[in-house]
């Protein structure tokens, strides 16, 4: 199916959620996101190996909207790009 123009708004990248119109509601979708995963302590902070590779992360956000269109919430993932782990060594 084709992307319109208002699928592209309701998921916007970092950059497009903390500087447009939905910004306040897109940060605390965020800060939500973080309080849920440190409760559950879905990581360890550790000092860094210099010979252990990093994955890096990235953030997804949605907006979540009713039948309407009228929106419903705003929701924000913090995502560990797994696609970037080497098989047998992360």
């Amino acid at each position: 199916a084709a992307k319109t123009a208002e699928c592209d708004a309701d998921n916007p990248t970092w950059n497009q959620a903390m500087n447009g119109p939905f910004a306040e509601e897109y940060w605390e979708a965020a800060e939500i996101e973080i309080r849920t995963l440190e409760g559950i302590k879905a990581w360890e902070v550790v000092d860094r190996d210099q010979a252990e590779n990093i994955l890096p992360s990235t953030w997804v956000f949605k907006c979540k909207r009713f039948p309407d269109g009228t929106v419903k919430k705003f929701k924000a993932r913090f995502c560990a790009r797994g696609d970037c782990q080497k098989e047998g060594i992360d």
